[in-house]
């Protein structure tokens, strides 16, 4: 060994050389395990996850509920600037004639137009009610219940101005909240008996005893507070009795029936749905002209079954009176006076509350201009009226071709996506061998994917659609399956629905059940692709193991190899101190 090899530098040199040497021999070759297999857990990875795409796409060609793809209806208007539409996958193909005659109308009152810095004619602070009542759509009412109390700090020496007082109105009702209060009574109930107390729809019955009004009024308040959202008190005014229960959620109605006695009755309580105003209409407070002061209510639904059904003052010389709107149940037209002051009432008259329309000849009316319930499955909405003279608006509903054939082109693309990886990863180009060469999986798959590109399907006669090729749907060998005959497939699509929809979604034999089952078997726990991904992950972290290992073993024996080396450059380093000692030591004795 030449002395140079010993210095440090040469050391390093034979270590470093000894460990380039055991790892090209030990360890690379496992590392090109390594690497191939990783290479094939990755290919696995991409064919599971195209495969779900597949199945994805198969799913919606094998659905058989009655919203699948192939009930999917379009529906289109002639004139979409009077009605346009959406349709539901119920809807039954066929051609309508319609007319738009009236537009459904928010019921709509308009007070006195006020001057705004004249004095109202209430003059000391208190609590002031009205009642706003409208229908429900049911048949029956909303009854809301709007409380202001006025300070003594609302009033300046005169009193009240009508802009202030409008003002105050407005936030009152847009504060309020369902309240039901009866009146007063005094006495005995006569009978024992029971009623629903209702909120946000959902019923609870109620208990009461014959006796004295004031413990039955408790006995139902206590029942009352154990509901949730609920607050109940009872009123006491000398020896009468009554009940007041309110809703914290503003949203919700209240509402007392089906009493099995009389005591509702007795309490002077409707079966109204008691709400908050703010839920059943809303309120504005405007400047018609400069310095005059109007409020306006509307219906919060159009129509007439969610009418104005009563504007009432709870006693005289109240809030709506100082408007000119306390009309209880009386409809008085607004008039608007130009110059002079209008004539408080309703915008509309009953009759033009509701939307009118011509179905094929026949008249319809309607609380709404959104129309759900007339043709099966079509929502139609009014836009504006059908002019004299005018065309009828014809609408049409329709299969909808093209989502049914988008169906069918994701497919395609998903099952391309498959056969083409697995034909470019099952050959050979150049000096590149194809990735998955000799894995059984892969050439399974492929043989089962051309397999139902050509072959018909099993229990189908050959008079119907029992193959893609009768879709216009080909296989090439190369690229996988496409649509060579795009109206064929449109033709099918468009006048063979039936056949179209069996041949893929046959609970039995449809292709798309078939297929989706057939490649199932490869994903999922017990798929075939999953376990042998699993045994190649295995595989991995075994060589991963091993190479950790083998170069550990490998620079355990560098570190000895340069323990040895170091041990003789030491012995080296001693000799030649001291044949540099016993050189001089000769020269000196021959007096050099």
């Amino acid at each position: 060994m030449a002395i140079d090899a010993l210095t440090t530098s040469g050391i390093n040199s034979l270590v470093n050389s000894f460990i380039q040497s055991e790892s090209l021999k030990r360890v690379t070759p496992l590392k090109e395990r390594q690497t191939r297999f990783n290479k094939l857990s990755s290919a696995y990875s991409s064919l599971l996850s195209q495969i779900n795409a597949l199945k994805n796409s198969l799913s919606a060609l094998k659905d058989t509920s009655k919203n699948n793809v192939f009930n999917s209806k379009t529906v289109k208007s002639s004139n979409e600037s009077r009605i346009n539409a959406s349709v539901s996958s119920n809807a039954i193909a066929g051609s309508y004639n319609l007319r738009v005659n009236q537009l459904a109308k928010n019921d709509t009152v308009l007070s006195l137009d006020t001057i705004s810095n004249s004095y109202t004619s209430i003059t000391s602070p208190g609590n002031y009610s009205f009642r706003i009542k409208s229908g429900d759509g049911l048949g029956n009412n909303f009854n809301a219940l709007v409380t202001l109390k006025l300070q003594a700090s609302d009033f300046d020496s005169t009193g009240i101005k009508f802009s202030s007082l409008a003002n105050k109105i407005s936030q009152a009702f847009n504060n309020d909240s369902a309240e039901i209060e009866s009146s007063l009574v005094s006495g005995t109930n006569s009978s024992s008996g029971n009623f629903k107390f209702v909120i946000g729809g959902i019923e609870h019955t109620i208990n009461y005893s014959a006796g004295g009004y004031e413990d039955v009024i408790d006995e139902i308040v206590n029942q009352l507070d154990d509901i949730t959202g609920v607050t109940a008190e009872k009123v006491t005014t000398g020896g009468s009795f009554g009940i007041k229960i309110n809703a914290s959620d503003s949203s919700k109605y209240i509402q007392m029936k089906d009493d099995s006695g009389s005591l509702l009755s007795s309490l002077g309580i409707s079966n109204d749905k008691f709400i908050s105003a703010s839920r059943i209409a809303s309120i504005s407070v405007f400047s018609p002209e400069s310095g005059r002061t109007q409020i306006s209510l509307s219906t919060k639904n159009t129509g007439y079954d969610f009418r104005f059904t009563e504007l009432s003052d709870i006693s005289t010389g109240g809030l709506l009176n100082e408007f000119g709107i306390n009309f209880g149940t009386v409809r008085t037209s607004f008039v608007q006076n130009t110059g002079g002051t209008d004539t408080p009432g309703y915008l509309y008259s009953t009759s033009q509350l509701n939307s009118k329309l011509t179905l094929n000849g026949v008249q319809i009316d309607r609380n709404s201009n959104k129309v759900n319930d007339l043709i099966e499955g079509v929502n139609l909405n009014l836009l504006s009226l059908s002019e004299a003279g005018e065309a009828d608006i014809t609408l049409t509903i329709s299969n909808n071709s093209s989502e049914i054939k988008s169906k069918i082109e994701n497919f395609i693309t998903n099952f391309n996506n498959i056969y083409k990886y697995l034909r470019d990863n099952l050959s050979s180009a150049k000096d590149k061998r194809g990735l998955l060469i000799g894995d059984s999986n892969a050439g399974s798959l492929v043989n089962l994917l051309s397999s139902y590109a050509v072959n018909p399907l099993l229990g189908f006669s050959s008079s119907v659609i029992n193959s893609l090729s009768k879709l216009g749907i080909t296989f090439n060998v190369n690229s996988g399956i496409s649509i060579s005959d795009e109206s064929q497939l449109l033709n099918s699509i468009q006048n063979k629905l039936t056949e179209v929809e069996d041949f893929f979604n046959n609970s039995s034999n449809g292709f798309a059940k078939k297929l989706f089952d057939a490649v199932d078997a490869y994903t999922g726990a017990e798929g075939f692709l999953t376990k042998a991904q699993l045994q190649l992950n295995s595989t991995i972290n075994f060589l991963n193991d091993n190479i950790k290992n083998s170069e550990m073993r490998i620079q355990k024996s560098a570190d000895r190899l340069r323990a040895q080396y170091q041990r003789l450059q030491s012995q080296l380093a001693t000799l030649l101190s001291n044949q540099s000692y016993f050189m001089g030591n000769i020269f000196n004795q021959q007096g050099f």
